[in-house]
């Protein structure tokens, strides 16, 4: 297969993400301007400006991509011969990981703060983004599909599992409540996540 050759536009576009990236770790979200961002990415500031209307819209387009390349790409197919806790297990603790990663709670805070302030459009567009079939959605319904729950309908599985993750690694790490999870922390939350949806779905 031939592949695409990228566009100037599409090059430009990819360099200053990764600058982007870049410049806020080093930096901090909050202490990254658009000329930092220009300067780590090797681009003028009018280039940044012609791709991105603001720093936040900037921050935005990083989540999704992390987002897409850590849920949605992502992949655990589902295998009738493997036990399905341990299928179940994985992909919950994938969700758990990409709750708490630290690097990205920043990011998180400022794309939060700029959605609530946006256009009704712009606010419709990450909705859409965000709704997307995950890893995890997509192997809720095959293995439902082979009858190993009843009475499961996979997107509302799938937002009671994101609920219970979310009550004890998202929110409030998001809101500097607590601090990020340890690893046997998030085994057992991603443990107890799994029993709980197990035992309300799982064919008797």
């Amino acid at each position: 297969m031939t592949e695409l050759k990228k566009t100037r536009s599409e090059i430009k576009r990819e360099a200053i993400l990764t600058g982007a990236l870049k410049a806020f770790q080093q930096y901090g979200v909050a202490d990254t301007s658009m000329d930092k961002i220009a300067e780590t990415a090797s681009v003028s500031k009018r280039t940044v400006y012609n791709h991105f209307d603001s720093k936040e819209v900037l921050v935005t387009h990083i989540i999704k991509d992390i987002w897409s390349k850590t849920l949605v790409a992502y992949n655990v197919n589902y295998s009738p011969d493997k036990p399905l806790k341990e299928q179940f297990l994985e992909l919950v603790l994938n969700e758990i990981a990409f709750s708490q990663n630290e690097n990205f709670f920043e990011l998180v805070r400022v794309a939060i703060s700029h959605t609530l302030f946006s256009t009704d459009s712009f606010r419709a567009d990450m909705r859409q983004f965000f709704e997307q079939e995950t890893a995890l959605i997509r192997w809720l319904k095959e293995a439902n599909k082979d009858g190993k729950f009843v009475g499961m309908d996979a997107i509302k599985a799938n937002e009671q599992i994101i609920g219970l993750i979310k009550g004890q690694a998202f929110w409030p790490q998001i809101l500097r409540f607590d601090a990020p999870l340890t690893n046997e922390q998030c085994i057992e939350l991603a443990e107890e996540t799994v029993q709980l949806i197990m035992c309300r779905y799982l064919a008797k």
